[in-house]
């Protein structure tokens, strides 16, 4: 029997020790910004983006045909220049919105980013790169909706065209940024879409498109306050009144600015890698934003509603009185003229003498036809003056009311009698109480300089405005001076 030697392999030992070969450090922070992963990112969304060719026409046709289509839709060029610069603030954010949140939803949804989270890409990497990306098509979509309007549709304003051009820009990144945070609350197409009545639809309503926002209700004018696209609005608005970079230009831009990175800072927040499907929990905290700010939206609109049935409200009202002017019966030159600013004067009171024309001695005694107090004096003393100069204004500072101008459509739950409340821009913190003294029989544009010539081929019905006369019953120790700007409220009977 012959044995069989099995010989074991013995491993080799090596004199020399080598180091192991590196391992990529998955844990390891990669660096906070890195140009070429940036690069690289925006050039891949630019070419998805313009592959759809439907994308690119809803970008840069879309705008400049709407902007067409309202131009013929205007005979007057004035009128076309005040809606065109708001459309082309409007334009870009609402586009650049609704594009950014479908096609960052797509990198959620299809596990783009999830992978790209496991890169050594950085948040700020990724944002820049899309931000950089959707940036660009913004700049084509504001350049060429500009050139559309100026070149093409004839649009004219005060100040320059960069200007316009640079609000239209910030508007699109104004978009941007809030379409990059609104795609992490949804879970679909339809629903990011759905945030357009949410989000979008309330900043043109109350961004002044319609209504300028200081004829808008308090609450509403408020709200709008709080709007990043009324900003921009007022922006474009600045640029079409003036040829000056105004204060309020600068910081309307500012504002602009600022939400939107702002906006991108939120929507930085929301680059997370997610870890399966999403826990009922977290579909529940998804839901609930826009269930919120729908269910405040309708609360406010049902209050608006309530007020409106119960309240005729205005802010075109102003403190008035009995206005009596001092004038002069013939010409001649003042002599002893004591009719000052902030005299008060009693009924038949000498104020001053008359030295008529061609006599050195006949003199003609000036009375107050009212008592009350100056509030104008239009001479001095020794001035020369002709027959029906007016010399000052009287006003009784005692008997002074409210003037508020009512529209012809609420006039209906207005009657004499009725309950008002005032409150006066002078202090907003007392409200004051009284009753509809007196409804004009006839509208203000009736006795106005120019009145309304409806006979012109383009006829414009212009709702009309019916003064109404509001005694107030306590002034609260508040000096009234006419000419102040109050808000006043009716209760509807």
């Amino acid at each position: 029997m012959t044995k069989a030697l099995i010989r074991q392999p013995v491993p080799a030992t090596s004199t020399t020790h080598e180091p192991p070969p590196p391992t990529a450090d998955r844990h390891a922070t990669p660096p906070v910004l890195n140009p070429r992963i940036v690069a690289a990112t925006a050039r891949r969304v630019l070419l998805q983006l313009r592959s759809d060719r439907r994308t690119v026409a809803m970008l840069v046709v879309v705008p400049s045909a709407l902007l067409t289509l309202i131009n013929q839709m205007f005979d007057s060029q004035p009128r076309f220049d005040d809606i065109a610069l708001s459309l082309i603030g409007i334009f870009p954010f609402t586009l650049m919105f609704l594009i950014t949140s479908v096609a960052m939803l797509r990198e959620r949804t299809g596990g783009t980013l999830e992978r790209l989270m496991t890169t050594p890409a950085s948040k700020l990497d990724l944002l820049l790169g899309y931000g950089v990306a959707f940036g660009v098509a913004g700049v084509l979509q504001a350049g060429v909706t500009c050139a559309t309007a100026y070149l093409l549709l004839d649009l004219s304003t005060p100040g320059s065209p960069v200007l316009v051009l640079l609000l239209a820009m910030a508007g699109a990144l104004l978009g941007l940024g809030i379409g990059l945070f609104v795609s992490a609350f949804a879970t679909s197409e339809f629903q990011a879409v759905q945030f357009m009545p949410v989000v979008v639809m309330p900043q043109i309503f109350l961004g002044g498109l319609f209504v300028p926002r200081e004829q808008m209700a308090d609450w509403l004018e408020t709200i709008s306050d709080f709007l990043p696209l009324t900003y921009s609005i007022d922006g474009l608005a600045e640029v079409g009144s003036t040829s000056l970079i105004t204060p309020e230009l600068l910081l309307d831009v500012t504002v602009v600015l600022v939400l939107a990175l702002a906006a991108l800072a939120l929507a930085a927040t929301t680059l997370k890698r997610r870890t399966g499907e999403p826990t009922p929990a977290q579909r529940r905290r998804r839901r609930l934003v826009p269930l919120v700010v729908l269910a405040l939206g309708t609360g406010l609109a049902v209050n608006h509603a309530v007020d409106a049935s119960r309240y005729v409200t205005t802010e075109n009202a102003l403190v008035d009185g009995q206005q009596t002017p001092v004038v002069a019966p013939a010409a001649g030159t003042l002599r002893d003229w004591r009719a000052t600013l902030g005299t008060p004067v009693r009924e038949d009171q000498p104020v001053g003498r008359l030295q008529l024309d061609g006599s050195s001695r006949t003199r003609m005694v000036l009375r107050a036809p009212t008592r009350g107090t100056v509030v104008t004096s239009d001479v001095v003393d020794g001035a020369y003056v002709t027959a029906g100069t007016r010399l000052a204004v009287i006003y009784d500072l005692a008997q002074t009311y409210v003037t508020e101008r009512v529209d012809e459509s609420d006039l209906g739950g207005v009657r004499v009698g009725g309950r008002a409340e005032v409150v006066v821009d002078a202090d907003t913190d007392r409200t004051l109480t009284g009753y509809v003294r007196e409804i004009r029989s006839a509208t203000a544009a009736l006795f106005a300089a120019d009145p309304p010539d409806n006979s012109a081929s383009a006829f414009d019905r212009v709702t009309q405005l019916v003064p109404v006369r509001i005694t107030i019953t306590d002034p609260q120790g508040l000096t009234l001076v006419p000419g102040m700007n109050v808000t006043a409220r009716i209760h509807r009977n």
